[in-house]
Parts: structure tokens; C-alpha cells; sequence
């Protein structure tokens, strides 16, 4: 019992002062199987989401600008809380839709990853970390990320210009070799997604509200208060 109060106590300090720098050995005593999980899917979310920022610059280099470089993007990317001033917008799903609106001239590219991941931000409220006493993220939010980004990879397939091009080109056929690396990272996005809120839905005995729609549908689901 002795060993259980001793262990409890260390505990309620860590959570105490998890503002203040603590090393990693000791916030990982502070944490739970399910926590471990949580960070490890936010961590290969932002992994896969600089993989597609990155592959759709070289797909697409014309939409760099030109006094930015592809390393201060993917800063900007893994930023706690992405800046969207650049593109006049507050929010993931207008950020998405601007980068197939006919009349934007600014950086598409960015315009679609920063959205995604910046809708990953929202649906983990913010966070890349868990301790043993945190809440965990809403299975909701998360499940609704998911189906948010099958919506962004149908506007990658299907968006054209006046004359036909794609907006943003991604998968397609280049020296007669199907190239279907961009629908891969995108359905990662959305398979670990849908396995962490499943995960969280019965740990807690919560019940998903699944939605059903078109495949053609265009309405974003929240993913935060």
C-alpha cells in the first residue's frame, strides 16, 4: 500500500506541473496505453499530411511563391496553431474550398494541406501530447475529420479549371505509370482516424453518430466546439 500512495503521489506532482518542463521518462510514467495511442496516431497524421505537402510541390511547383521555400512551409505546417491570414480565412473547411475556387491566385497547395492539417488540429483540440489525467480527443470530432478528408480527396480528384485542367494535379498516369501515391496518404489519413475513434468510442462506451452521404456531397462535418 505504502508503494501505491508513494506512486499515486508522484503522479498528482507530474500533473501538477506538466507547464513547467518535465523530462521525457517521467511524462511517459504519466501516461496511459491509451495515450501512447493517441500520440502515436497524431504523430503519423502530421507525418503523412507533410508527406502530401511535399509530393504536391513537386507535382504542382508553380504554386510556390516565390520569397517562400518548401522548409518554412512545412514549419508553418507543424506550427501548434496554424496562421491562416495569408488566405483571409478562419477556418479548415473555407481553406479547403479556396484552393479549387476559380477566382484564388495565392497558393493552393498550401491552401489544401494547411486546411487538412489544420482540421486535424482542431479535431485533437490543439494538442500532440496526453497525460494520465487528460481528456482524450471527442471519437466524434475525430470520425468527422475522417469523413472530412474523404470530402478533400474527392475535391483533389474531381475540381477542374475553365479548360479542364485539375487545380492541384495528384494522382495520374506519368510516364505511362499509374501514380496513385496521393489517394495512399490520404486514405492513411482517414483509416487511422476512423481506428482511433473507434478505439476511443469504446473505451469511454460512447456511440458515433456515422453519416451517410453522396459521394458528391460537399458539406464538412465540425470538428471542434
Amino acid at each position: 500500500m505504502g508503494r501505491a500512495w508513494a506512486t499515486s503521489c508522484v503522479l498528482a506532482l507530474l500533473v501538477a506541473c506538466a507547464p513547467i518542463q518535465t523530462p521525457p521518462a517521467l511524462k511517459n510514467f504519466a501516461k496511459s496505453d491509451t495515450a501512447f495511442f493517441v500520440e502515436a496516431v497524431r504523430t503519423e497524421l502530421d507525418q503523412r499530411l507533410a508527406e502530401l505537402m511535399i509530393k504536391l510541390y513537386r507535382r504542382n511547383p508553380i504554386q510556390m511563391p516565390p520569397e517562400m521555400t518548401l522548409e518554412l512551409r512545412l514549419l508553418q505546417l507543424k506550427s501548434p496553431r496554424i496562421s491562416l491570414t495569408e488566405f483571409d480565412q478562419t477556418s479548415s473547411d473555407a481553406l479547403l474550398r479556396l484552393a479549387f475556387d476559380p477566382a484564388f491566385q495565392g497558393d493552393r497547395v498550401f491552401a489544401f494541406t494547411a486546411g487538412l492539417q489544420d482540421m486535424v488540429n482542431r479535431a485533437f483540440d490543439g494538442r500532440r501530447e496526453f497525460l494520465l489525467l487528460d481528456d482524450f480527443p471527442d471519437p466524434q470530432f475525430i470520425y468527422n475529420s475522417a469523413r472530412n478528408i474523404e470530402m478533400a480527396a474527392y475535391l483533389l480528384r474531381s475540381q477542374r479549371d475553365a479548360s479542364g485542367q485539375p487545380y492541384l494535379y495528384a494522382d495520374g498516369v506519368q510516364d505511362d505509370v499509374l501514380n496513385a501515391s496521393y489517394s495512399q496518404i490520404l486514405g492513411g489519413l482517414i483509416s487511422v482516424q476512423d481506428t482511433l475513434a473507434t478505439t476511443l468510442a469504446m473505451k469511454d462506451q460512447r456511440t458515433i453518430n456515422a453519416v451517410t452521404r453522396g459521394v458528391a456531397s460537399t458539406l464538412f462535418l465540425p470538428v471542434g466546439f
